[in-house]
């Protein structure tokens, strides 16, 4: 069953429309460069140039606030992906090039967004499956969306039950590369991006063995 998040209550007008996009915007912006527990409600209205009632007429609080943001943005993303992965934009381009351009674009995510990605990984971690099924459902689309992707390649994925490692592959090294990026203590001692060309490699070998 997908739950979908509470979110905030439909808005009637556009310029309650456009109250609800500059409060979101505010949280992606503030996200970028902070952690979502050094943010308070305070600060999200006063970076969306909004009263904390406003904000209270559409959230509860934080937590209401990052399900609708999260959910606005896994849809936003699989949307991109979607048009991005077209199979005529990759004619001819092989799993090796495919694989350089799914890392960039993963650490790209992780600079961009650390705080919204680290606020999603306490989330997940923290909260029922019931609760978490509706964003594990935008997350299992996109995986297969990328799995199918990759295996779509030129030189194909030769690995034994090759949509299996595709799709297992693909959810690994998102994972593994925000953590690379994101925590210190994922890879002790070691650069975020170095750990992110070895884990490349390592897609690689697995997508492709011997």
């Amino acid at each position: 069953m997908t739950i979908e998040p509470e979110g905030p209550r439909p808005p009637q007008q556009k310029r309650s429309e456009a109250t609800l996009a500059r409060i979101l915007g505010a949280a992606r912006t503030l996200l970028a460069t902070r952690d979502l527990d050094d943010i308070t409600v305070e600060d999200i209205a006063r970076e969306a140039g909004v009263s904390v009632g406003a904000l209270y007429t559409r959230f509860k609080g934080k937590d209401e606030l990052l399900t609708h943001l999260l959910d606005a943005t896994q849809r936003e993303q699989l949307g991109r992906l979607e048009e991005v992965l077209a199979a005529e934009r990759w004619a001819g381009v092989d799993l090796a090039g495919r694989l350089d351009w799914l890392v960039e674009t993963l650490r790209a995510s992780a600079r961009a967004n650390p705080g919204l990605i680290r606020a999603v990984f306490g989330r997940l971690l923290s909260q029922s499956a019931e609760l978490n099924a509706g964003p594990a459902a935008l997350n299992a689309r996109s995986v297969a969306l990328i799995g199918g992707w990759l295996l779509a390649a030129p030189d194909g994925v030769t690995a034994p039950e090759p949509e299996a490692a595709a799709a297992t592959t693909t959810a690994w090294l998102s994972y593994s590369v925000h953590m690379a990026m994101l925590y210190d203590f994922a890879f002790p001692g070691q650069d975020g991006e170095a750990v992110t060309r070895q884990l490349r490699r390592a897609a690689l070998a697995a997508l492709r063995p011997g």
